[in-house]
């Protein structure tokens, strides 16, 4: 693809989003494939054949080689991240996603059985501490 298209500012930055969000999606799904990402909250059931299973990793290798060559037709930005703020805004998600799991945050779910909010509160402290360990 030796063509290069120039677009308006807008349609560029439209299409470097989805080209960005496409890819992001692509190797997430690469990764699902290829390893074994069970953890103690989250079972893959391999529920697909291995011949589909190569068969989607050919189609998301070609996929990702044709974005590629769009952004480079296109001439749409690379999405920079820096480590160490990917790091901090994934710690201050973890932080506020646990925060919000503390026994007087979730009354909107039921009240909280008394006996157990003590408890229940120190163990997510303690993941909060735990996970504020992240640093970079």
């Amino acid at each position: 693809m030796s063509k290069n298209v120039q677009l308006s500012e807008n349609h560029t930055r439209v299409l470097s989003s989805s080209l960005i969000v496409v890819d992001k999606s692509l190797s997430e799904l690469e990764d699902m494939l290829l390893k074994n990402s069970n953890t103690c909250c989250n079972v893959l059931n391999k529920d697909v054949d291995d011949t589909t299973i190569a068969n989607n990793i050919i189609a998301i290798k070609e996929a990702k080689r044709y974005i590629c060559e769009l952004a480079e037709k296109y001439g749409t930005s690379e999405e920079n991240l820096s480590l160490q703020r990917v790091i901090n805004v994934k710690r201050t998600k973890i932080w506020e996603i646990l925060t919000d799991t503390l026994s007087h945050k979730i009354k909107g779910y039921g009240t909280f059985p008394k006996k157990y909010s003590e408890e229940y509160d120190a163990d997510i402290a303690k993941l909060i501490e735990i996970t504020n360990r992240i640093n970079c």
